[in-house]
């Protein structure tokens, strides 16, 4: 069973975000597979995922700003802050002798439900328009 699934729910009707929405969720729940396996592999994967949270944030971003989104600046504020939180997590794994933190993923499969429902689910508007 996934971690956390991309379902039809979430699907936007803006293919590149949808796409990039579908593989972060696959690399999360992927994470969280091999959260007790080698730690090269989990940093591989971590790696993987951060590089896919900027490049979708990036793809949202200049879509907001294309379409003089009027929530743009606190939606790029909240990027910002958790690719910063997550990238230090992924830091402190990287030099550390602990195990991957379960609570991390935990937290990161909340805020991705939540930002989706509550923030992402309105560029549904944009598709709409175009």
């Amino acid at each position: 069973m996934d971690f956390i699934k991309f379902e039809p729910k979430h699907i936007l009707g803006i293919k590149e975000i949808d796409d990039q929405h579908r593989e972060i969720y696959k690399t999360v729940s992927h994470l969280f597979e091999i959260q007790k396996k080698e730690k090269k592999e989990i940093l591989k994967t971590y790696g993987l995922l951060l590089t896919q949270l900027k490049d979708h944030f990036e793809t949202e971003e200049n879509l907001m700003k294309k379409n003089d989104v009027v929530e743009f600046i606190s939606h790029k504020l909240e990027h910002d802050r958790t690719l910063q939180k997550y990238t230090t997590y992924y830091n402190e794994f990287q030099f550390s002798k602990s195990p991957l933190n379960i609570e991390m993923l935990k937290s990161l499969k909340n805020w991705l439900e939540i930002h989706f429902e509550k923030k992402d689910i309105k560029l549904q508007l944009l598709a709409r328009r175009n």
